[in-house]
């Protein structure tokens, strides 16, 4: 793939991308690419940097984590105003589902050396525009203690009319649930398992 700019949007995942950056790095920069980092520091970072790197005119931006990561840039990506950067990725998480979906290498190195030889693709994107959404939140006390019951959540935040877009599923429900209760520590250290424990707490008892 030609490319006379990129920016590489990493989640750091508590240190374990960053070990293999400069490997990354390395690839990237023996391909004759002009490659800019940007570090996730906070939730929504991710997208608001690969906003930032499609309005500023990059040719790529490459997402560096796992699906999470890949979503925020794509969302990013697809807000930015006039703008038309190609996304690319770096698997770095936990499931990492797009990239076994399409066939792309787990391992940062094996994934950097494939996205330089490779040519862009179309490929579809769903939409879903959101009218306003009101999140509960548990008691954050009793749920420290484990005995947080359905009743003692309240509403504590709504969110303005916007479109999300995704590439392989959207979800509501209990789904969402599941995946919004994952505990990272617990994700970081188990892996994909800390999923089915999360799904585990959210079944009706």
């Amino acid at each position: 793939m030609r490319c006379k700019k990129a920016c590489l949007v990493i989640n750091p995942r508590s240190g374990q991308n960053i070990v293999k950056l400069p490997d990354v790095m390395a690839v990237l920069s023996a391909a004759g690419w002009d490659t800019d980092i940007a570090i996730k520091e906070y939730g929504g970072h991710t997208m608001e940097l690969a906003n930032e790197a499609a309005e500023k005119g990059y040719d790529l931006v490459i997402g560096y984590g796992g699906d999470g990561t890949l979503s925020q840039v794509v969302n990013g990506v697809m807000n930015a105003k006039g703008q038309h950067s190609i996304v690319g990725l770096i698997p770095g998480g936990t499931a990492n589902v797009w990239a076994s979906e399409i066939g792309l290498p787990t391992d940062p190195i094996k994934a950097a050396l494939a996205l330089i030889n490779s040519e862009p693709r179309k490929v579809d994107i769903g939409h879903v525009e959101v009218e306003s959404l009101t999140f509960p939140e548990a008691n954050q006390g009793n749920r420290q203690q484990g005995t947080a019951k359905k009743s003692q959540k309240k509403k504590v935040k709504s969110s303005a009319k916007a479109k999300h877009h995704f590439l392989l599923m959207s979800g509501l429900g209990l789904d969402a649930a599941v995946m919004g209760h994952v505990s990272k520590p617990l994700k970081y250290r188990v892996g994909s398992l800390a999923v089915g424990l999360s799904a585990a707490k959210e079944l009706p008892t």
